[in-house]
């Protein structure tokens, strides 16, 4: 397999990646919130729902780390780090990306699991509930918020390649 194959191979791996990171568990929140809403919080569907968007975030994290792993892989293959679009890639990545998801990953595949590995018809207790509130209220809000935007900007810089005359 040559460099080029190889670099192909990364680059739909990458590209596939990230579509998993985004969109199963994206969609499975739109319906948990839309239940959540409609339904209540303690209902049987309700923590159907949630079992489901447990397991889509173990999906988007899986497919997080294989995001990251594939784009070292061709940074290292063939980019080198020492591009300046490459930099400030990371540093998005770094500095915005990898915190939400070190939050989402404790929320989700830990916290979550907890709450939801058995459907409690009474409610749940004042600790679950704030761990709820967070979830919902913070770390979703604020990953829907700047997720977005950051990709965009990875794109962007992924596509046009600027050097670093042109970034500043």
């Amino acid at each position: 397999m040559s460099i080029a194959d190889t670099f192909i191979a990364l680059k739909i791996l990458h590209i596939g990646s990230l579509i998993f990171w985004l969109g199963p568990s994206l969609g499975a929140w739109f319906i948990l919130m839309a239940m959540r809403k409609q339904i209540g919080e303690i209902t049987p569907a309700t923590h159907l729902a949630y079992r489901v968007f447990i397991r889509m975030l173990i999906l988007e994290h899986v497919a997080f780390v294989t995001l990251i792993a594939s784009g070292i892989a061709m940074a290292t293959l063939v980019f080198g780090f020492n591009q300046p679009w490459l930099q400030w890639k990371l540093l998005i990545i770094l500095l915005l990306i990898i915190p939400l998801e070190i939050l989402d990953i404790w929320y989700g595949n830990i916290k979550l699991p907890q709450i939801f590995s058995h459907l409690n018809e009474a409610g749940y207790d004042t600790k679950q509930t704030r761990t709820l509130r967070i979830y919902h209220t913070y770390v979703t809000r604020i990953a829907i918020a700047i997720i977005p935007v950051s990709v965009l900007g990875i794109m962007w810089l992924v596509i046009a390649k600027p050097t670093l005359a042109n970034l500043w």
